[in-house]
């Protein structure tokens, strides 16, 4: 793992940076991945001092074996001093993720726009932070529909602004390994990249299930506007919920100026909630035909152990290297694709009753 910092040419080579120490989240639900590493800084070596000024927010790009995974600007640094030599702590993110920290500026103003595509809103905003979009040719018909009218709050983050009109038209917003901005869809119905399953060395897996956090029926009203818009109701049920067990309802008010039906509004508030079934895979294994395993892909798992009695696909939603100088390790966060292709979920753990042995033939 390097770091190129600041674009520096020293002797006709693009400076790098080698530390001791690093943590890479690369995350596709999210508009910025992030990075943390550490090395011994010598205080009194220039082009050290220079690479890691306080305050400078030097661009840098991160690189493993030439394979590029972050484009953006160095944000923390923080040093000490003792008797004993400590490392020197730096971290930052992808290039999109000041669009997470920032409100609209005032020189953008007015708030409202009217007669504007959400690639027009897009575009307008992030160009004021140099930042490029890029729109996948699978969302690239919802990203050209005009709104006829959007209004952000003063306070509100960009990133806020533009993910709710997104959420409208089931557009993921993302980034590249280049620090774009990306407008996408999850990419489900692709082949799984990697079998995981209990007892492969150097893998662990570890699932959890958040029930608190999970509703057996999500029920969203959505009231008439004063222009005439008409009113509306639609419950969803939440396979992972069985009313047989428990019952515990959930109601969402819609706002009146979403574009979307209460329909709509349902799968997506179930989706959300979706997030709280998570596996955790820790692997040695970083690479996958010679390239580094990413988000936004598939893979299997067959974990019994972890209540998964049949090879099931799940949604790469992040993964995290970590290492230093003895080891290192990759953790993926894995989804269920259902929170984020909008079909109709089917309960997983389910296939326990077809594939477990029945009680009665157990000594």
């Amino acid at each position: 793992m390097n770091l190129k910092i600041n674009h520096r040419i020293k002797n006709g080579v693009v400076n790098v940076l080698y530390f001791n120490k690093f943590k890479v989240k690369l995350v596709f639900d999210s508009i910025a991945s992030t990075f943390a590493f550490s090395f011994l800084f010598n205080e009194k070596n220039r082009e050290q001092a220079e690479l890691a000024c306080v305050s400078h927010y030097h661009e840098c790009i991160l690189q493993h074996e030439g394979e590029t995974l972050i484009t953006g600007i160095l944000l923390n640094q923080g040093f000490s001093e003792s008797a004993v030599a400590e490392y020197a702590e730096f971290g930052g993110y992808s290039h999109p993720g000041v669009l997470e920290d920032s409100s609209i500026p005032p020189d953008l103003y007015p708030l409202q726009t009217d007669g504007l595509s959400l690639a027009d809103i897009a575009n307008r905003l992030a160009a004021r932070f140099h930042i490029k979009c890029i729109i996948d040719p699978t969302v690239s018909k919802e990203m050209s529909k005009v709104i006829s009218k959007s209004t952000a709050e003063a306070t509100q983050t960009i990133k806020d602004y533009l993910a709710e009109l997104c959420k409208q038209r089931y557009i993921v917003m993302t980034h590249n390994e280049k620090g774009d901005l990306v407008f996408t869809k999850a990419k489900t119905n692709l082949k799984p990249i990697i079998d995981f399953s209990d007892g492969v060395i150097g893998t662990n897996i570890r699932m959890n299930f958040n029930g608190q956090a999970l509703h057996s029926h999500i029920t969203v009203k959505k009231q008439a506007s004063s222009s005439g818009g008409n009113a509306g109701e639609f419950t969803i049920k939440n396979p992972y919920v069985p009313v047989a067990h428990t019952y515990r309802p959930k109601v969402i008010i819609q706002s009146s100026g979403d574009d979307i039906t209460t329909e709509e509004a349902a799968k997506q508030a179930l989706a959300a909630e979706l997030k709280n079934i998570t596996f955790s895979v820790k692997t040695d294994r970083w690479k996958v035909d010679n390239k580094l395993i990413r988000p936004n892909n598939l893979v299997t798992v067959y974990s019994p152990k972890n209540f998964i009695y049949k090879k099931t696909e799940l949604f790469i939603e992040s993964i995290e290297f970590d290492g230093d100088n003895e080891s290192t390790v990759a953790e993926l966060t894995l989804v269920l694709p259902e929170v984020y292709n909008g079909e109709t979920p089917k309960n997983i753990f389910v296939e326990v009753h077809e594939n477990f042995p029945r009680m009665s033939n157990i000594n």
